[in-house]
C-alpha cells in the first residue's frame, strides 16, 4: 500500500483522510478511490514520523501529528466549501479534535480509542512493542489486505507515550463537537477496546445529528477488512445526508 500522501480532486464537496497510528495513507485509499469516485474531493495525509522505518516516530509528538491534519484540512478548505474529516484508528481521533476546534461539516470515525486499556500494554509491554505488526496483521481477516497491509514492525515506546496523551487530550473535547458524527466500530476488534465505539458516541452530547454502525465482518483493520464496502456506502449516504440538511 502507498506511503505517501495523496489528492483526488473533484466537487466542492471534500473529505480529510487520516490514518492510523504506526500506518500510512495508503490503508486510506480504497476508501478515498470510492469518495472521489463518487464526485467529492479527498486528501489523505501522511502524519509526522510514518510512512518511513519506526526510529523516525523519534521526537514527534502528538501535537505535531494534530498539525499535520490542521494543515491538510486548511489545505483543503481553500478548494472545497464542505468538508468532511475521515479518521481510522488514531486518524480518527485527530479527526474527533479537529471537529471539536474547527469548522468542518462532519467527522467519521472507523475504530478510533480514546482511551486504552492500560493493562493491555503493562501486559507482556514488550510483546506488543515489539510485535505491532504482527498483532495489526492477525486482526485483519480479509488474507489478500493482510498481504498489502504496511505498518511498522514495531512501535517506539516514545510513540505508545505520545498515543496515550493524544487520547487524554480528545477524550473530554468530544461533549463540544456539535457537528454531524458517523462512528465505526468493530465487535471483536483486539488493538482496542471495543467499547470505544459506544463511548465515543454517547459522549457526543451537543451533537446534532449522530450515527453508529457496529461493524461485524471485520478485525481492527476495517478500513480495508471484509466490512470496507459497507463502510463506504455507509459514509457516503451520511455525506448525503449532511448536505441536503445544509
Amino acid at each position: 500500500m502507498g506511503t505517501k500522501q495523496f489528492y483526488f480532486p473533484g466537487s466542492s464537496v471534500g473529505c480529510l483522510l487520516i490514518h492510523g497510528f504506526c500506518g500510512t495513507p495508503g490503508e486510506m485509499i480504497p476508501l478515498g478511490k470510492y469518495l472521489h469516485n463518487q464526485g467529492l474531493t479527498v486528501k489523505g495525509i501522511l502524519l509526522n514520523g510514518h510512512g518511513t522505518k519506526p526510529l523516525d516516530l523519534r521526537g514527534w509528538s502528538y501535537r505535531d501529528w494534530i498539525d499535520a491534519a490542521a494543515a491538510g484540512l486548511a489545505e483543503l478548505k481553500k478548494a472545497c466549501s464542505h468538508v468532511f474529516l475521515i479518521g481510522f484508528s488514531m486518524g480518527g481521533t485527530i479527526a474527533l479534535h479537529l471537529a471539536a476546534n474547527s469548522q468542518v461539516d462532519g467527522v467519521i470515525t472507523i475504530c478510533a480509542p480514546v482511551y486504552l486499556e492500560l493493562k493491555m500494554y503493562l501486559t507482556r509491554p514488550l510483546k506488543r512493542l515489539l510485535q505491532h505488526k504482527h498483532m495489526l496483521e492477525n486482526h485483519i481477516k480479509d488474507p489478500g489486505a493482510r498481504k498489502t497491509h504496511f505498518s511498522y514492525r514495531i512501535a517506539p515506546p516514545g510513540a505508545i507515550v505520545q498515543l496515550f496523551n493524544l487520547l487524554r487530550l480528545v477524550r473530554p473535547q468530544l461533549q463540544h463537537i456539535t457537528v454531524p458524527a458517523l462512528v465505526f466500530q468493530v465487535h471483536d476488534d483486539g488493538i482496542i477496546p471495543s467499547s470505544n465505539g459506544p463511548f465515543i458516541y454517547n459522549s457526543l452530547v451537543n451533537t446534532a445529528c449522530k450515527r453508529f454502525t457496529w461493524l461485524k465482518k471485520s478485525g481492527h483493520m476495517a478500513v480495508i477488512d471484509y466490512d470496507k464496502e459497507l463502510i463506504m456506502w455507509k459514509i457516503n449516504d451520511f455525506i448525503e445526508n449532511c448536505l441536503l440538511s445544509c
